[in-house]
């Protein structure tokens, strides 16, 4: 009995401590529990910011969040599309989110941007600094092969919330900053005219109820063409409408009982008609004679002949 009982203990043993173990296929440090950022088409209303008018209207949106982030990529129009699209990048989030937001980018970071949005065009960065609503921005300039200028321009907006808000609302608010990248080509612009792009550049005011519906916006994402799985759906043919059923006869209640109309024409039932039909072959009825009419007789004009015309 006593061998028995230290078999099963032994087994119970080693069976638990193949349970408890770590199994290194199911668990590494390596994998990262993270869904990947989805981009979506937004409609041009929700952009979180413009250029000027003379910079086209804005052709698309598209746009990825993440907690108290928000990334845009506002596309216009291009007249050369072998050049690349002329894109404003735009990425809102609090300023402690990373250095990126609140200091200006290292002159390494900007050669290597613009050597991915301008590979053959070569660019010179400006000594002189732009301004605008927002601040201070950096720009470089260049000429591509075909022709036209090109501009990338930088800037970093510290403070991008309300500017109505004071006092205690000021301080209690949350703070949001922008991190701003301009690519823009175009073949008969000079290259006073693109800065005047980044001059004119205006940034939404952002709060959490802007942050909330830049995020709805994904929610409503406009498509600028069908898709292959809706080009592909078969039209269904039209059929005719099914007949409604009749609602089933109400009965009537205690108010809705007809009642007795006083002085109402009689009418006759038909085991009534039988006898009146045999009383009229005994006493036939005798019509009386209607009273002779007046005939009223109506003599028509005289019409003159030619002889008597002259009397």
């Amino acid at each position: 009995m006593i061998p028995r009982l230290l078999a099963m203990m032994a087994l119970a043993l080693a069976t638990t401590g193949c349970a408890t173990g770590d199994d290194p296929a199911m668990f590494t440090s390596s994998i990262k529990p993270v869904a990947p950022t989805l981009i979506a088409d937004v409609s041009p209303e929700f952009a979180a910011a413009y250029l000027p008018q003379v910079a086209g209207r804005v052709e698309s949106i598209r746009q990825s969040s993440k907690h108290d982030q928000i990334f845009q990529s506002i596309l216009y129009p291009n007249a050369g599309y072998g050049d690349g699209e002329n894109e404003l990048k735009v990425s809102i989030a609090p300023p402690s989110t990373g250095s990126s937001y609140y200091q200006a980018p290292t002159q390494r970071q900007l050669v290597s941007e613009m050597r991915t949005a301008l590979p053959d065009v070569n660019m010179r960065i400006s000594n002189a600094v732009g301004q605008n609503p927002h601040g201070p921005f950096g720009f470089a300039t260049g000429q591509p092969a075909a022709g036209g200028s090109c501009i990338f321009a930088w800037q970093t907006a510290a403070d991008i919330g309300r500017s109505d808000q004071t006092g205690f609302g000021r301080l209690m608010r949350k703070s949001y900053a922008a991190k701003v990248r301009l690519r823009y080509c175009h073949p008969t612009m000079s290259e006073g005219a693109l800065i005047s792009l980044m001059s004119g550049l205006r940034i939404r005011e952002v709060s959490d109820t802007t942050m909330e519906m830049l995020r709805f916006a994904e929610g409503s994402g406009v498509t600028a063409q069908p898709s292959y799985a809706e080009e592909r759906v078969q039209a269904r043919p039209v059929t005719a409408p099914a007949k409604l059923a009749a609602a089933p006869a109400r009965k009537p209640a205690g108010d809705d009982i007809a009642m007795p109309v006083r002085n109402a024409p009689r009418v006759v039932k038909p085991g009534e008609l039988a006898g009146y039909s045999g009383a009229q072959k005994s006493k036939p009825v005798v019509l009386a004679e209607a009273a002779p009419q007046s005939q009223t007789i109506v003599k028509a004009p005289v019409i003159p002949l030619p002889g008597d015309l002259d009397r």
